[in-house]
């Protein structure tokens, strides 16, 4: 019985020390301090949402400490963003009808291209991305809410890409 407090310690002493060195954020840079974003193609039915996403984009590149947006590809990261599926479905249903909808699922895919336009090295190509977005309605003007959603889907999408590209091993 005595050793379950001794064996208490080592185990706590263990985990903190291991916890000592974990870190968020990576330690290691980026192999670029520029990176140059492509106008983003749009491949899908979505209506005017690359203009949204290339704002979205730029803008959280730009808040990334270390690296800086280029006007040019040259000596810098290229990345390359195409829109490839725009959808709306049915989520959940009207209590009274259930073949009108009540809330529908926005959702998008993107692929993403990264390369550096110094060294030649692609650090991924044709990553496929996507998330989706869930809207009610109780009127039934879909593309209102539709209309409402696309930013904060292109800003999760938005998010996703910069976690890929600073997460880079």
């Amino acid at each position: 019985m005595k050793k379950f407090p001794l064996l208490v310690c080592l185990v706590v002493s263990v985990l903190g020390v291991g916890c000592m060195f974990y870190s968020m954020k990576p330690n290691t840079p980026l192999e670029f301090d520029k990176i140059y974003v492509v106008p983003i193609k749009n491949d899908s039915f979505a209506p005017q949402t690359q203009v949204s996403l290339t704002k979205q984009v730029r803008t959280k590149l730009s808040n990334i400490v270390g690296l800086e947006l280029a006007l040019s590809p040259e000596n810098a990261a290229i990345l390359e963003i195409t829109i490839v599926d725009f959808g709306r479905s049915m989520a959940t249903t009207q209590e009274d009808d259930t073949s009108r909808a009540k809330s529908f699922d926005v959702k998008m895919a993107i692929i993403c291209t990264l390369r550096n336009s110094v060294t030649g090295r692609v650090y991924f190509r044709d990553y496929r991305i996507s998330d989706v977005v869930e809207c009610h309605t109780s009127n039934g003007n879909f593309q209102a809410f539709q209309y409402q959603a696309i930013p904060k889907l292109t800003n999760k999408l938005a998010d996703k890409v910069c976690d890929i590209i600073c997460n880079l091993w």
